[in-house]
């Protein structure tokens, strides 16, 4: 959501943020954004017993208004349900889930910055294995939905299986990129930045 708030802010373009999170040592950019647009960022926390009026948001909005909704399956399903039951066509309803990474075989990576070359074990992220490798990557969502952890791909012997909700198709089948924190490869070699 950061790179569509700049996106619209840039181009004069209309959004409300409404962020929830269970307290606010949870929400990830949160001072950012309500500093930056503190007219269209709305926080709801959990812990203040603070809930999302969603039958309020949702039925106030213009016609032609599309809905981003991004966080555990639990919420996605009853935004996007709540949203259709009140008549929101299904074209204007986008969602990404904050899933765990999925396992796979383990594989090496070589790392070109550090010159580092890790094995990322079965149950075991990209990300986890740099981290434990000490390697410092950014991130955010750990999902492959915020492409913070958006990770230059200099050699792929092999398939990069994408998880992410991040790239798009023709990023994905290029393999010029990789979210770390979702995706796996199989294959001889894959060398990435780091």
């Amino acid at each position: 959501f950061l790179a569509q708030i700049a996106q619209l802010s840039h181009f004069g373009g209309r959004f409300e943020l409404h962020y929830a999170a269970r307290n606010r040592s949870l929400g990830a950019y949160m001072d950012q954004l309500t500093a930056a647009h503190p007219d269209k960022v709305h926080c709801y926390f959990d812990e203040e017993k603070q809930a999302i009026d969603l039958g309020r948001i949702l039925a106030t909005q213009p016609i032609g208004t599309h809905l981003y909704v991004c966080g555990p399956k639990g919420m996605i399903n009853w935004v996007l349900s709540t949203a259709e039951s009140m008549g929101w066509p299904k074209l204007a309803l986008h969602h990404e889930e904050f899933l765990a990474p999925g396992t796979g075989l383990p594989f090496e990576v070589q790392l070109a910055a550090s010159g580092k070359t890790i094995t990322v074990g079965t149950a075991q992220s990209l990300l986890e294995a740099m981290e434990a490798a000490g390697v410092d990557a950014p991130y955010l969502c750990r999902g492959g939905a915020c492409g913070q952890c958006e990770t230059t791909v200099h050699k792929c012997d092999g398939s990069i299986l994408h998880r992410d909700h991040w790239l798009s198709p023709e990023e994905q089948a290029a393999n010029q990129k990789i979210m770390p924190c979702v995706s796996r490869f199989e294959g001889k070699t894959l060398v990435i930045d780091r």
